[in-house]
C-alpha cells in the first residue's frame, strides 16, 4: 500500500506536468494533482517515520554501473513530509496567484517546470545508490534555472538564474569526485557499497572526500564562501518557486550532508565536527548580519534562509565534534535538534516567501522603504506573516523556539569534552550563534514593524489588498503546521528521535523527553502530579523537553500555550467585570503635542537598521551619501536623498578579483574562437593526433 502510494505520487506529478500543459491559462487543473501528490509524499514519509516498510524499486539499464535504484530509509521519509508539505502550500498559492505575478505570459509551463522541480526532489532523498542520486540532482540543477528564469526578458533574472546554475555545477564537481572516491574504494555505487568504501580509504583521502562532500553540498545550502547564489535567485523567482528554492532545493543540500557526511562517511576526526561547526556559525552570523540591512523582502528572507542553514550544519558540527570523542549521548542530541530546525525552518520559511509574495501582488513593491499600514489592508497576510516571524525568531512558544533553544544547550553541554582547544571553538562558535539569534529577532522585528504596523510609504501600501483566497489558504495551512511544531514539541521529538537513530546510532528519546507519563522518576514527581494524570493517554513520554543528559532547563510549550489559555480567559472575564462597575470614554491619543504623525516622522528600515551598519561596518564595506536631488536656491533649502549600499559578503574581496582573473583569461584566449570552420576542423585534427601519440606512448 505504502509503495502504490508513493509510486501513484510521482505519477501525480507528471500529471501536474501534462495538464499545466495542456490547460496553459488554468493553473487550478494542475495545482490539484500536485496537491494531491503532495498528501500523498506526506502519508508516505509519515508511514515509513511510523515504522512501516519503505517502497523500494530497481531499474535495470544494462551499463556498466548497474541498476537504478529507489528505496526510502526514515532520513529520506522525513525529507518526502517536508516535500510533500511544501507541495501542498506552493501548488495552492500559485493556482491563485500565478497569473497574477507574471500578467504578461501564460502559467502552463511555469506550473510545468514547478511539478517536474518537486518530482526530482522526490527521487533525489529516495535514491538509493550514486548515479540515481546523481541524475536527479543534476536534473534538479537544470529545472530550477528554467523555474527561476522564468520570466526572462528581466536582465537581472537572467543573470541569478545563471549565477544558481554555475555555483551548483561547481559543487557538483565536489559530489561527483566524492562519489568517484568512495565507489572505486568500495566496489560499487549503492549506497551500501560507498559506506564499505569509507571504512577502506585512507585517512588522507577520506579527508579529501570530507572537504568535497562539504564543498558540494554547501554550494546548493548557501554555506561560505557560495552562498552568493541565494539572493538574487529568490528575489528574482516567483513566489512558490522560490519557498521550494528554500523549503526544498537548498534543503537538498542539507540532505546531501547528512547523507554522504553522517550516513556514508561516518565517524571522523574530530576536526572535521570543529571545521563544519565554525563554518556554519560564520555562515548564520554573516546571513543575518545581511539580512538586518537588506531592504528588499524576499532577499531578506534569502540572506535569514543562509542563517538558518548555517545554524543547522553548526548543529550537525557538535554532533560530529561529540561522536569523536566517543560522546554519543550529546551526538545524538545535537543531530535530533539539527532535523528539528530543519523541519521547522522548511515550514516557517516557505510561509515567509509565500507571504513576501503576497505583499508584492497587493502592493507592487517588496522595499520595506516603500510599505506599511499592510496591518489594516492586509490583516490575514499580516497575522500569517507575524507568526512566521515569530517562528524564525525563536520566540516561545513559536516553531524555531525549541529548536534553536536544543541546540544551543546542547552546546553548553560540551564541556565533557576533555580537550581544551577543541572547547574553545565550540564555545566561540555557540556564542556567534547565540548573537545570530538575537540579530534574527531585531531583524523580524524589523521587518514586521516597518512592514506591516508603520504608516503607508507609497501609493500602492495605501491601496493594498488581501490577497485571492487560494493564497491565503496556503499560507494558513503553513502556519496552521508551524504552529503544531512549536507548540507538541514531544510528539515531534518522537517522531525525529526515529531519524537520528539510525544516522547516530543512538536513541535519545528517553533523554530529551523524560518518560513522565509511563514511569515516575524522583527528579520530576512535580510534573508528573502537574500532569501525568491528565495526559497519560497521549503516545509520548510527556510533554517537557529537557535537552541534556547532565543539567539543563525544563521547558514544555505545551503546558506554556496551556497556561497562557487559561491566563487569557481568566483576563478577559476580569476585564469585562471591570467594564461593568464603570463607564468607557473615547478620546484622541495624546502624541506629544504633535497634531498629525506622517510617514516621514517614523523610522523606517534604513534608519532602523543603520546602528547596525555603523557598528559592523567593517564586514559590511558599505557605502553612504547623500544627493541632491533638487539644487538648494541661494540661501534656500533642496531636497536630498541619503544613498546607501552594501554590497554581498565577499563579493569584492573574493568574487570581483575571480571575476576580473577570468574575463582577463577569457578576453586572451577568445582569439581560438574565430569562426572558421577549416580553423576548427584542424583543432579536431591536431586533438585526434595528440591522443593517438599518448596512446602509442
Amino acid at each position: 500500500m505504502i509503495a502504490t502510494a508513493f509510486w501513484l505520487a510521482l505519477i501525480l506529478y507528471l500529471l501536474g506536468v501534462a495538464f499545466a500543459l495542456a490547460f496553459p491559462r488554468h493553473a487550478g487543473a494542475s495545482a490539484i494533482w500536485t496537491v494531491l501528490a503532495g498528501v500523498l509524499e506526506v502519508i508516505v514519509g509519515g508511514a515509513v517515520l511510523a515504522g512501516a516498510p519503505g517502497p523500494v524499486g530497481q531499474f535495470a539499464t544494462g551499463l556498466p554501473f548497474g541498476a537504478l535504484t529507489i528505496g526510502t530509509d526514515p532520513l529520506a521519509a522525513l525529507f518526502l513530509v517536508i516535500i510533500g508539505i511544501v507541495s501542498i502550500a506552493t501548488a495552492v498559492y500559485a493556482s491563485g496567484s500565478l497569473a497574477h505575478e507574471s500578467p504578461h505570459r501564460q502559467a502552463g509551463p511555469g506550473l510545468a517546470l514547478f511539478n517536474l522541480v518537486l518530482f526530482t526532489l522526490v527521487l533525489i532523498v529516495s535514491a538509493t545508490d550514486a548515479i540515481t542520486f546523481l541524475l536527479a540532482w543534476e536534473t534538479m540543477a537544470f529545472l530550477t534555472y528554467l523555474a527561476v528564469n522564468f520570466a526572462y526578458e528581466d536582465p537581472e533574472v537572467i543573470r541569478a538564474s545563471y549565477q544558481m546554475l554555475s555555483i551548483s555545477e561547481l559543487g557538483a564537481i565536489g559530489i561527483i569526485g566524492a562519489i568517484l572516491f568512495l565507489g572505486q574504494a568500495g566496489g560499487g555505487f549503492s549506497f551500501a557499497a560507498l559506506r564499505e568504501g569509507s571504512l577502506a580509504l585512507s585517512p588522507l583521502l577520506r579527508d579529501l572526500v570530507f572537504f568535497f562532500v562539504l564543498f558540494g553540498f554547501g554550494a546548493k545550502a548557501g554555506l561560505l564562501p557560495l552562498q552568493l547564489w541565494l539572493p538574487g535567485a529568490n528575489a528574482r523567482a516567483p513566489s512558490h518557486i522560490a519557498a521550494v528554492l528554500s523549503a526544498g532545493v537548498e534543503g537538498m543540500g542539507l540532505y546531501g550532508i547528512l547523507r554522504f557526511l553522517v550516513d556514508l562517511l561516518g565517524v571522523g576526526p574530530a576536526w572535521w565536527g570543529l571545521f563544519v561547526l565554525a563554518l556554519g556559525a560564520l555562515t548564520a552570523f554573516i546571513g543575518i548580519l545581511y539580512a538586518f540591512v537588506e531592504r528588499d523582502l524576499k532577499r531578506l528572507l534569502a540572506y535569514s534562509t543562509i542563517e538558518n542553514d548555517g545554524i543547522i550544519v553548526a548543529a550537525i558540527g557538535v554532533s560530529l565534534t561529540c561522536r569523536a570523542f566517543h560522546l554519543d549521548v550529546l551526538a545524538g542530541i545535537a543531530g535530533l535538534f539539527a532535523l528539528y530546525h530543519l523541519l521547522n525552518h522548511a515550514v516557517y520559511k516557505g510561509l515567509l516567501f509565500l507571504g513576501a509574495g503576497a505583499i508584492d501582488q497587493a502592493t507592487g513593491t517588496r522595499d520595506l522603504e516603500h510599505l506599511g499600514g499592510l496591518i489594516h489592508r492586509m490583516p490575514w497576510t499580516s497575522v500569517f506573516f507575524l507568526v512566521g516571524s515569530l517562528a524564525i525568531a525563536a520566540v516561545a512558544p513559536f516553531a524555531g523556539y525549541i529548536s534553536e533553544w536544543g541546540i544551543l544547550e546542547t552546546m553548553l553541554q560540551t564541556f565533557a569534552i576533555p580537550d581544551t582547544p577543541t572547547k574553545l571553538v565550540v564555545a566561540g562558535s555557540g556564542a556567534l550563534i547565540a548573537l545570530t539569534a538575537a540579530l534574527a529577532i531585531t531583524t523580524f522585528v524589523r521587518a514586521y514593524a516597518v512592514g506591516f504596523l508603520a504608516l503607508p510609504r507609497s501609493d500602492g501600501a495605501t491601496s493594498a489588498r488581501e490577497v485571492s483566497r487560494s493564497a491565503r489558504w496556503a499560507m494558513g495551512f503553513l502556519t496552521v503546521v508551524s504552529v503544531l511544531l512549536g507548540v507538541l514539541p514531544a510528539f515531534v521529538v518522537t517522531v525525529l528521535d526515529r531519524v537520528a537513530t539510525p544516522l547516530w546510532g543512538i536513541s535519545v528519546l528517553n533523554r530529551v523527553v523524560p518518560p513522565l507519563f509511563t514511569d515516575h522518576p524522583g527528579d520530576y514527581a512535580a510534573l508528573v502530579g502537574l500532569g501525568g494524570g491528565v495526559f497519560r493517554g497521549l503516545p509520548v513520554n510527556g510533554l517537557v523537553i529537557i535537552p541534556s543528559p547532565t543539567f539543563s532547563t525544563i521547558n514544555s510549550p505545551t503546558y506554556l500555550v496551556l497556561c497562557e489559555l487559561i491566563f487569557l480567559g481568566l483576563l478577559v472575564v476580569g476585564v469585562r467585570a471591570v467594564r461593568r462597575l464603570g463607564t468607557v470614554r473615547i478620546g484622541p491619543v495624546w502624541a506629544g503635542g504633535i497634531p498629525q504623525f506622517t510617514a516621514r516622522m517614523q523610522y523606517g528600515a534604513v534608519a532602523y537598521s543603520n546602528p547596525a551598519r555603523l557598528i559592523f561596518n567593517g564586514l559590511y564595506r558599505s557605502h553612504a551619501e547623500l544627493v541632491a536631488i533638487t539644487p538648494a536656491a541661494s540661501g534656500g533649502s533642496g531636497e536630498i536623498a541619503y544613498c546607501q549600499e552594501v554590497p554581498p559578503p565577499l563579493e569584492r574581496p573574493l568574487y570581483q578579483p575571480i571575476t576580473t582573473a577570468l574575463e582577463t583569461v577569457a578576453e586572451k584566449v577568445k582569439v581560438i574562437q574565430s569562426g572558421s570552420v577549416n580553423q576548427y576542423v584542424l583543432y579536431i585534427f591536431a586533438m585526434v593526433l595528440v591522443i593517438l601519440v599518448l596512446r602509442a606512448v
